[in-house]
């Protein structure tokens, strides 16, 4: 998480600026070719990074077998995926230089795709802290260089060659780390192998496609029926979405491991990991939501300028996803541990099936305020369907108690923002940030020797590294 925080906060300032400097209609082009290769970069890897996980989490003596049987597989699904993107966009997107922004894009997932097979093998070990530092040094070289390169050169083809600049440095430090560490990947053919790569990895890919139709579709839905500069305003609204989401990313990459093994070894006490983690994430989202929406005029101003005002009207409403999707990835995540992929699958496709569905009626109507609505309602469908799921194959995961301590939660957190709205956004901000961990140690959600024993951890390491 620590990784990711660095990471994100230099990509969130990198893309904010690109926003400024390409304006909204080059952004809204910029946000329709992501999306689309978005989409089309599942096809590269086909679930099978997260069935590796799950597996060498339980012998990780297999790591060279899989990591040469993944490099077979991806070599033939890659040019595929490459080649699905460049007709798919030649039919959905006439503007010159869209093929370019396309092809650079895509070979950008392309190299992710080979990426996340480095990085199974450090999730499996549950060795986090060697694909946080890749990620915080890949990461800040290209947000450093993107910005630099934007501000002598705004240029749409350009920022997306920075994309492919980080891939690149990603690519090669995990590749180097890994061989390193776990040595060269077995090239033997095996064929077995490599076809239960394949079967194994569809359920796990068809839960990326469904999440990734209902993250993505909105905005190629948006850019047939609004145009790019409606599809700028959405996205800047979305980014500031993602960015809270790399908390439950962080949290999610270090769960799935221990999960499966807890799966296999204990499952009381996988009931109370999930039923700790769900309550917090709870609460972390509601209070991220809440405060981003109460002030989203401006932040939208502050953030993005006047010309994405109209971004404002989706925000309030998107905002409060985060603290749905929170929840819902936890208990997912809880569902695929548990060797019920294909269950998890047929979620995610309810859920897009419905998302689709759903922009298709409100958008030509509602622009892309419905979109917001529409995301909204999908991801409550998700995880109200999970929770019900997880309840079945665990049991209980929150009681009477806990719901009264969250309700009280939220509301000491919104009678603190209304009751001081006359001291000025900047003293409600520290003040809304200052109370959260003090509520959480007083509700019982955090205990004291907890956070003294996080303290002494992290001392300890920082210790060890000097």
């Amino acid at each position: 998480m620590s990784g990711r925080m660095v990471s994100r906060a230099l990509q969130f300032l990198l893309f904010i600026y690109a926003a400024r400097v390409l304006g909204a209609r080059n952004f809204g082009l910029f946000s329709f070719a992501f999306a689309l290769v978005s989409l089309m970069a599942v096809l590269m890897d086909l679930g099978i990074s997260r069935y590796t996980v799950q597996q060498l989490s339980r012998d990780l003596k297999k790591t060279p077998a899989f990591m040469g049987a993944c490099f077979v597989v991806k070599g033939v699904l890659i040019p595929v995926g490459l080649l699905l993107i460049i007709s798919v966009g030649l039919q959905l997107q006439k503007e010159s230089g869209a093929l370019c922004l396309l092809l650079v894009l895509g070979g950008y997932v392309a190299l992710d795709s080979l990426t996340m097979t480095f990085y199974a093998v450090f999730q499996a070990e549950e060795k986090m802290d060697y694909q946080a530092v890749i990620v915080v040094i890949s990461n800040t070289i290209m947000s450093i260089t993107g910005l630099v390169l934007l501000y002598f050169f705004p240029n749409l083809l350009i920022f997306g060659s920075v994309y492919l600049f980080g891939g690149c440095l990603r690519f090669a430090l995990s590749g180097w780390w890994c061989i390193k560490k776990y040595g060269p990947p077995t090239w033997e053919t095996n064929i077995t192998l490599q076809l239960d790569l394949l079967k194994k990895g569809i359920p796990f890919a068809l839960v990326t496609i469904f999440v990734t139709i209902y993250y993505y579709i909105d905005t190629l839905i948006l850019t047939a029926y609004c145009g790019k500069e409606i599809v700028g305003y959405y996205n800047a609204s979305y980014r500031l979405v993602e960015g809270p989401l790399f908390i439950i990313s962080a949290l999610t990459t270090a769960l799935f491991p221990a999960a499966s093994k807890l799966f296999t070894q204990d499952k009381h006490k996988l009931k109370e990991l999930i039923n700790m983690l769900f309550q917090r994430v709870v609460l972390i989202g509601f209070a991220l939501s809440f405060v981003i929406a109460f002030f989203s005029d401006q932040l939208i101003g502050l953030i993005y300028g006047i010309e994405y005002q109209k971004a404002s009207q989706a925000l309030p409403v998107l905002i409060f996803s985060v603290s749905i999707i929170m929840p819902s990835t936890i208990l997912g995540t809880a569902i695929r541990a548990m060797d019920k992929q294909a269950i998890s699958a047929w979620v995610t496709g309810l859920g897009a099936f419905l998302n689709v569905v759903l922009n298709l009626i409100v958008i030509p109507r509602y622009s892309f305020v419905g979109a917001a609505w529409t995301t909204l309602t999908t991801e409550a469908f998700v995880l109200i369907t999970y929770f019900v799921l997880v309840w079945r194959y665990l049991g209980p995961i929150i009681y009477f108690g806990s719901v009264f301590r969250i309700l009280a939660f939220f509301t000491c957190l919104v009678v603190l923002l209304c009751l001081t709205v006359d001291l000025g956004i900047w003293v409600q901000l520290v003040g809304y940030g200052a109370i959260i961990l003090p509520l959480l140690v007083i509700l019982g959600f955090v205990k004291m020797k907890e956070l003294t024993g996080t303290l002494r951890s992290l001392l300890g390491r920082k210790r060890a590294t000097l």
